[in-house]
C-alpha cells in the first residue's frame, strides 16, 4: 500500500510539473503583472525651483505610471522639474513595448537636454543615468548641475543685483532690460571654452555672475535664474551648437539673446533683446534654428 502512495505521490508532481512547464509564460506574466502592478512610485516634495509655468508639452498633473512615449517623456520633466535626484517608477503590466520606449528616451541625449532647458537651472542634470530592469522597474538617477555651494554664491550674487539695480515699480520689460545689460557689462564670452582651455565654470551661471566668464549656456542660466526671481514664465532654446532664452511677457514668447548682444564693439546693442521668431531669423538664420516640433511656445 505504502509503494502504491510513493507512485501515485510521484505521478501527481510529474504532473504538477507537467503543467507548470507547459504554461511557464503564462504564470510569469502572471507574477510579473503582479510584481509590477503592486508597486507605485513614491511621490517626494519638490524643492524651492519648481516652476509651475504651463508648458504647452509638459503635464503637471503626473501620476508617474506610464501607458506611452509621450507619458515617459513627461515624467522624466517632472522628475528634473521637481528637483528629485534619483525616482523610481514602474511599467504597467499592459504597457508590452514600456521597456523598449523608456530606452529610447533615457539614452537619448538630445532630447534629455532638449527638456533640460525647459526646468530651473538649479534642477538641470550635469549627469542622468537610467536603470531599466526586466521586471519594469524604473530607476532615474541624477548629479544636478549645481552644487548647493555655487547655488547659494549664486543667490547671494542675484540679491546684490537687484539692490544695486532698485527695479521696484519699473515695467517688466524694463526690468528684463536692466538685467540684460548688466549680466552683458559684467561679463566677457570664454573663448579659451572654445578650445576646452578654460579656467572657469563658463558652461553656467557661475561662471557668467561669479567668474565673469562663460559661453551662451552660461548667459542664458544667468537670465533664467533672474528671470525666475522675478516669477517671469520662461525657458531656454536650443539648436545645434547655441542656446538662448525665451521670454513669455504681454501674452507671447520673445527671443532673447544675451550672447549674441555681447559683442566686442558694442555692448548691449539690443538687437536680439525680446524679439519675435520672424526677427530672430532675419537676423541669423544659421545658428537660432531651432526643433520647431519640440520647443512649441518658440513658434
Amino acid at each position: 500500500m505504502k509503494q502504491i502512495k510513493n507512485i501515485l505521490f510521484t505521478i501527481a508532481m510529474m504532473g504538477i510539473v507537467l503543467v507548470v512547464y507547459t504554461n511557464v509564460d503564462e504564470i510569469s506574466s502572471v507574477v510579473k503583472k503582479y510584481l509590477v502592478n503592486g508597486n507605485t512610485p513614491i511621490i517626494k516634495e519638490s524643492n524651492n525651483y519648481k516652476r509651475d509655468y504651463k508648458y504647452i508639452s509638459f503635464d503637471y498633473n503626473e501620476d508617474f505610471v506610464p501607458l506611452n512615449r509621450d507619458d515617459i517623456i513627461n515624467i522624466y520633466f517632472n522628475v528634473l522639474n521637481n528637483g528629485w535626484t534619483e525616482f523610481t517608477f514602474y511599467c504597467p503590466y499592459e504597457y508590452t513595448t514600456c521597456l523598449y520606449d523608456v530606452e529610447s528616451v533615457a539614452f537619448d541625449n538630445e532630447l534629455l537636454s532638449k527638456i533640460n532647458n525647459y526646468v530651473h537651472p538649479y534642477n538641470s542634470f550635469n549627469n542622468m543615468n537610467t536603470k531599466v530592469s526586466s521586471s519594469g522597474e524604473i530607476v532615474i538617477e541624477i548629479t544636478p548641475k549645481y552644487t548647493n555651494e555655487k547655488i547659494n554664491e549664486i543667490n547671494n550674487k542675484v540679491n546684490s543685483v537687484f539692490n544695486e539695480l532698485q527695479l521696484d515699480n519699473l515695467s517688466t520689460k524694463k526690468k528684463i532690460e536692466l538685467i540684460h545689460n548688466y549680466i552683458i557689462n559684467n561679463s566677457k564670452y570664454d573663448n579659451d571654452a572654445i578650445e576646452n582651455k578654460s579656467n572657469y565654470d563658463s558652461s553656467s551661471a557661475y561662471g557668467n555672475l561669479i567668474e565673469g566668464f562663460s559661453v551662451c549656456s552660461g548667459y542664458s542660466d544667468a537670465m533664467a535664474i533672474f528671470l525666475d526671481e522675478l516669477k517671469i514664465p520662461n525657458l531656454k532654446v536650443s539648436s545645434d551648437n547655441h542656446i538662448w532664452n525665451l521670454v513669455f511677457l504681454n501674452g507671447e514668447w520673445l527671443h532673447l539673446d544675451l550672447t549674441w548682444d555681447d559683442t566686442d564693439n558694442e555692448k548691449y546693442n539690443n538687437n536680439y533683446f525680446l524679439i519675435s521668431k520672424e526677427k530672430l531669423f532675419k537676423l541669423d538664420s544659421k545658428e537660432h534654428v531651432f526643433d520647431e516640433t519640440f520647443f512649441l511656445e518658440a513658434i
